[in-house]
């Protein structure tokens, strides 16, 4: 579900306010062994995304890849949020806030998709709790 979306269908819904990342389009990040360039295009992905899994934290709930590529308008298929997950972790390091990616999972899985799922379910909840509508 998209924020416009939740918008419409719910007037007086929570939503938050579009920000810049913390990110310099630009400049390399890790991204597992290697590193990537934020792009002009992987950084609009990135706020797009900061903006859904906000309101995905504020509701207490997860989301698929699917899910949120969709949420995204496709600006990254399911099998390729590799880059965007990290910058996106990335980005809410920067800011000190919780990892906004714990909330995105595989849906065969159930868990996020990296190898070690063990950081998730913290992470989760204390996205559950930054973001609770106040």
């Amino acid at each position: 579900m998209s924020s416009s979306a939740s918008a419409s269908a719910c007037p007086g819904a929570w939503r938050p306010a579009a920000q810049e990342l913390a990110l310099t389009v630009g400049e390399r990040y890790p991204v597992g062994e290697r590193s990537y360039t934020l792009t002009p295009r992987l950084a609009e992905a990135v706020m797009r995304s900061r903006q859904v899994l906000i309101e995905v934290a504020a509701h207490r709930e997860v989301i698929t890849y699917g899910g949120l590529s969709e949420a995204i308008g496709g600006a990254v298929l399911p099998r390729h949020m590799g880059p965007l997950m990290h910058m996106l972790g990335h980005d809410c390091a920067e800011r000190g806030e919780p990892s906004l990616p714990a909330l995105v999972i595989n849906q065969a899985k159930g868990e996020v998709g990296t190898a070690d799922d063990a950081w998730a379910p913290p992470e989760r909840s204390a996205c559950w709790d930054y973001w609770a509508p106040v």
